[in-house]
């Protein structure tokens, strides 16, 4: 199976690419250089066929759309621009400037998200052994003894008996239930129920509308500037999003600014935005730098998303290992209570 193509792999490209055309170098034989160096894999095969597209005397951009898994539409849309205007470089600059940031926010949330994971792993390798290698054995040195388990001890004996023979249909259930979310899910009703509920979840939901908030308008003011029309632009920015609802409400703001709206008034009749991106986008549509005051709202939403999801991860460490140490010292009790049993009936 092919591997996916990370946004890592997709800045590092970029830049190398920008890289070789501001050193004069022909885009085919640009391209062909760092498809030759690119490990194989499905952006290998993607740049191969670019590189066929574009030597047989086809358009990049319209070479690159042929592979939207790839190369999304705000990347093809930021390259049609630089070919336009005859800045191709300039355009892959902006776009490896867009990918950093949009790699190194990432890293940062993967950054955050990571101890909690690790504090949940650690519990579970611990329990396990405890029911399945440890425990096990005092039961046996018990009843060879003819003698009982203290209580906590065969409390967590019988816990860790149930668990074990449900395990494979605990498994099931879970699997099951993970197939019929994944399956709803797929499903268009799926998909804008889902996003919907992301935004009204407690806590979590205002990380989620200020990351998608945050994709909209950086996407959008880095169309604006490479001259992309804004009704195109906006198309584009609903689908970085990646957020339906919100890519809804941008498609209607879309719409309203083709009738001939203004930035302003088309944000304003769509509540789910807020008071915050419309009074930012009236400045920059009255000082005539809506491109640039996009991307600086982007970048507030950024800071917002980060200090949010820290405040989050702040909140939630101490009381998951607090929670993660209470469960291991009990089970560490229970452990040890027959060990202190045998010590005190030898002693």
């Amino acid at each position: 199976m092919l591997q996916s193509v990370s946004n890592s792999a997709r800045f590092i490209f970029t830049r190398q690419f920008a890289a070789l055309l501001q050193g004069r170098l022909q885009l085919a034989v640009a391209l062909a250089n760092l498809a030759a160096e690119m490990p194989k894999g499905r952006f290998r095969q993607a740049l191969d066929a670019v590189v066929r597209d574009v030597s047989s005397g086809r358009d990049l951009a319209e070479a690159l759309a042929e592979h939207p898994k790839v190369f999304g539409p705000v990347y093809v849309g930021v390259v049609r621009s630089g070919l336009r205007s005859g800045r191709i470089a300039e355009a892959l600059d902006q776009l490896t400037a867009y990918l950093e940031q949009m790699d190194v926010f990432a890293r940062k949330v993967r950054a955050a998200i990571a101890y909690p994971m690790f504090v949940l792993g650690a519990f579970l390798i611990v329990f396990h052994m405890m029911v399945f290698m440890i425990l096990p054995r005092f039961e046996k040195l018990y009843a060879g003894m003819g003698r009982e388990l203290p209580e906590m001890t065969q409390a967590l004996v019988d816990f860790g008996d149930v668990y074990a023979e449900s395990a494979f249909m605990l498994l099931a259930v879970v699997g099951a239930g993970i197939g019929g979310v994944t399956i709803w899910r797929s499903s268009e009703s799926g998909k804008i129920l889902w996003d919907a509920c992301k935004l009204k979840l407690p806590l979590l939901g205002g990380v989620v509308r200020l990351g998608a908030l945050a994709r909209l308008l950086r996407t959008v003011g880095m169309q604006l500037r490479h001259r992309i029309p804004a009704v195109e632009a906006l198309r584009m920015g609903a689908e970085a999003a990646s957020n339906r609802q919100i890519a809804a409400a941008t498609r209607d703001v879309a719409a309203a600014v083709e009738r001939g709206d203004t930035f302003a008034a088309a944000f304003r009749r769509e509540r789910i935005f807020g008071d915050v991106v419309v009074q930012m986008i009236a400045s920059g549509e009255q000082a005539g730098t809506l491109d640039q005051l996009m991307i600086a709202a982007a970048d507030y939403f950024d800071t917002l998303l980060m200090q949010r999801i820290n405040a989050l991860t702040a909140m939630i460490n101490p009381l998951l290992t607090a929670a993660v140490g209470l469960g291991i010292a009990a089970m560490l009790i229970a452990a040890f209570l027959p060990v202190f049993e045998l010590s005190g009936k030898v002693g």
